[in-house]
């Protein structure tokens, strides 16, 4: 009984051994050594961190795009021609 004990132990030891030293391809010296910061698209910067940050510029650009249009065709203000006076709806400060 003693030896069925040992044996069967010694067949599970073995096998845990064996499953344990299963190479990850992202855990070796040559992966590693290619992409030191595969998490960074920048010197500072995530994938992520640039998207978001584009994102951010196109809204901005895409609303002062709107405004420079309103004052192209000159909707931003009343107009000041009337010899009433203008009361501003708007909500912007003039």
């Amino acid at each position: 009984m003693r030896i069925s004990t040992l044996a069967t132990s010694s067949l599970l030891i073995g096998l845990m051994a064996a499953a344990g030293c299963t190479s990850n391809k992202h855990a070796t010296w040559g992966y590693i050594k290619g992409n030191l910061t595969p998490e960074l698209a920048g010197t500072s910067e995530t994938k992520l961190d640039k998207e978001r940050n584009l994102a951010v510029v196109n809204n901005s650009d895409w609303r002062q795009v709107s405004d420079d249009w309103g004052r192209f065709w000159l909707t931003d203000q009343p107009n000041t021609l009337s010899p009433y006076p203008i009361v501003n709806t708007s909500g912007q400060p003039q």
